[in-house]
Order: structure tokens, then sequence, then C-alpha cells
């Protein structure tokens, strides 16, 4: 913290930290009481604890988060872990676990996985070399083996929008399959029988159940599933043109496209803009999407909507009550909802 003292005149003023030697003198204790106080360890007089509090106040002191850490084996901070800080999606994540770790006071480190397992092996450790009291882990690349062995240890965890065998009760999850039913199911309620498909990287599981939920509702429609009306992107804008490109210049008579998320829609937007495809009006369009962002476009795209703030608000919740040795009885399967946009347009009959 910032103390105020000064030296030799106004020019030689400093402004330095003060430190716990700083209140324990003040106080006339010894450093070793000031510590004790602090974490609420032993009996002391009364008279001694108003001295160190009066002397904290004076100095504007705070405790060290890390000296606490080393003293109480306990840092009060919880680990997040996300594949990367770029992008609405994770902003909107650690946006959410940060004001429901502030209700709890505690603090938040966050890591990147950098997209690979090693990369989520070396946040965790970090997490674990910080005596982080527990982690939300965002985690697409360790093995689910992996994630039964780290439960084995005292450290607790959640995941976040991922499923494991056997840690159920950790699990903050999302029925993806069901939102690419409902999105295309959508489009084929307005007359759509051209539909084509951006997927995200399916080496994803989660992408996988999207594109999934497209092949599903296509087949309880009695239409067959044609892969030249997809195309695979990597969550990203421009992979979004790119996919729009490839796909309409093969197939220029789709009427409309299903977009596993709102920054591949921002990128095939662009596409049919740029190339004056009218967008409701030859080609529709629908989108998965986290952050109201499918809102934002001109049009407006329908969308269905995945919440990931409120599952990153549950994931922190079901940690606390973990790091509390609490039982919480929680619905932590999340269900999909369409928001209807009015940048849709029905075909009739035939069409399509």
């Amino acid at each position: 913290m910032l103390v105020y003292r000064p030296s030799i005149g106004l020019k030689g003023s400093t402004f330095i930290m003060a430190s716990i030697k700083d209140v324990a003198s003040l106080a006339g204790v010894h450093r070793s009481t000031v510590s004790r106080i602090i974490n609420g360890e032993g009996q002391f007089r009364s008279d001694t604890k108003r001295k160190v509090e009066q002397a904290m106040a004076e100095l504007n002191y705070r405790p060290s988060a890390i000296a606490r850490s080393l003293a109480t084996a306990s840092s009060n901070m919880t680990g997040l872990l996300v594949t990367y800080y770029t992008g609405g999606f994770f902003g909107a994540m650690m946006d959410q676990v940060q004001a429901e770790l502030d209700l709890h006071n505690k603090f938040l480190i966050t890591a990147q996985g950098h997209h690979s397992a090693e990369g989520e092996r070396e946040a965790i450790r970090r997490f674990h070399a910080l005596r982080c009291e527990g982690y939300v882990l965002n985690s697409r690349h360790l093995s689910d083996n992996e994630l039964r062995e780290l439960a084995q240890e005292p450290t607790p965890f959640v995941l976040l929008d991922r499923t494991v065998e056997g840690l159920e009760s950790r699990c903050i999850t999302f029925d993806h399959t069901q939102a690419g039913v409902m999105a295309v199911n959508h489009l084929l309620g307005q007359g759509h029988k051209k539909i084509a498909c951006i997927s995200g990287p399916l080496n994803r599981t989660n992408s996988r159940q999207r594109f999934q939920g497209y092949v599903n509702a296509l087949a309880e429609a009695g239409i067959a599933f044609d892969p030249s009306l997809c195309a695979e992107g990597n969550y990203g804008r421009e992979s979004g043109y790119v996919a729009a490109q490839q796909i309409y210049q093969a197939h220029p008579e789709i009427t409309a496209l299903f977009s596993c998320s709102e920054e591949m829609t921002g990128g095939a937007l662009q596409f049919f803009h740029e190339n004056k495809v009218a967008v409701p009006q030859q080609v529709s369009l629908i989108s998965f999407d986290s952050i109201d962002l499918c809102a934002s476009f001109y049009p407006t795209v329908s969308a269905v909507h995945f919440p990931i703030s409120d599952m990153a608000r549950l994931a922190v919740e079901v940690l606390i009550s973990q790091i509390k040795h609490e039982e919480i009885e929680l619905n932590r399967q999340f269900e999909p909802q369409l928001r209807i946009r009015n940048g849709d347009c029905c075909l009739s009959l035939g069409e399509g």
C-alpha cells in the first residue's frame, strides 16, 4: 500500500509501500504478532489487537495475498483456464467469473491453454504453484482420464462446458446437439431445404455436437446430407468469410445458412454484403450466439443462445461450495434458447 512519508522538504518526499514491519513498529509489537492477528491465529489481548488495527489503518496497510498464502496454505485465489483471451466469448466468461468471485472477496488468476494439452497442464501447474483454492477449467485438450486423475488431488475444480463421465457433479454443461437441431428446425420451418452449414473445428467435441445437430435435423426432415454444403471454420470471423465464399461459389442456389458461432456469422455476412447477396432475401442466416452479437449485425440474425455468462456464474457457485465442503442441488445442464430477430425470411412452399 502507498504511504506518504515526508523527507527533506517537499521535493524530497517519497511514496513507499507499507510493510508488516512498519505496522509492527508503529504498534510496538513483534512482526509475528501482527501476522497472527491478520490471519486470525491465537488469542490476543484486546488492547494489543486494537493497537495493531489502528497501525494498519494509519498506514493504509493491506495484507499481501502472497504472504498470506505462504502462512495459511490458502491464497484466496481461483484459477481460470481459457483457450485464449481474445474474443467476446472468452471476455464474457472471464467477466462473469470475476464478478462472481468479487462477491466472495476472492482473487482471479487467469491462464491460457494455448490450444494444446501441454499448455493446459502448464496452466494448472501455475495455479497449483500459486496455491489457488480451486480452478474453473474451460479445458478443451486434456483427456477425460487426465481430468479424472486431477480429481484425485485435494484442490477442487469445476469443468465449464465439458462433460466427463464420473465427474458429473463438477461439470457445467450445455446441450450443443439440441441447439444445432433447434437452429436448423427454425430454417426448415420457414420452408428452406437447401441449407448450408459452417461448422467449428471438428476436432473439438462441442463443434462436432453442433454439427451433428445440423445433420440430425436434416435427417428428421427427410433431407439427404450433402457434405459439399458444409465448410469447417475455426470460430474466427475470417474463417466464416472464407467458408461462406467456398459454399456459395459451389452452391449459389442455397437459401439458408447455419453458422456455428457469432464471429463466423459476422464473416459470412461480410462476404454476402461484398458480393451483393441479399440477406435474408436470398440467403437466410441463423447462428450460435453467446454474447448477443447477432443482435448488432445488419440485418440482425436469429440465433440459438449459448449462455456462457450464466454458465460461468454457476461454475463459480459450484466451486465455492466445493471449497467450503458444502453440497448444493443445482441443475448443471443448460438448455438452448432460440432468439428470433427481424432478419428472417420465410420461403413459400415449394421454394428452395
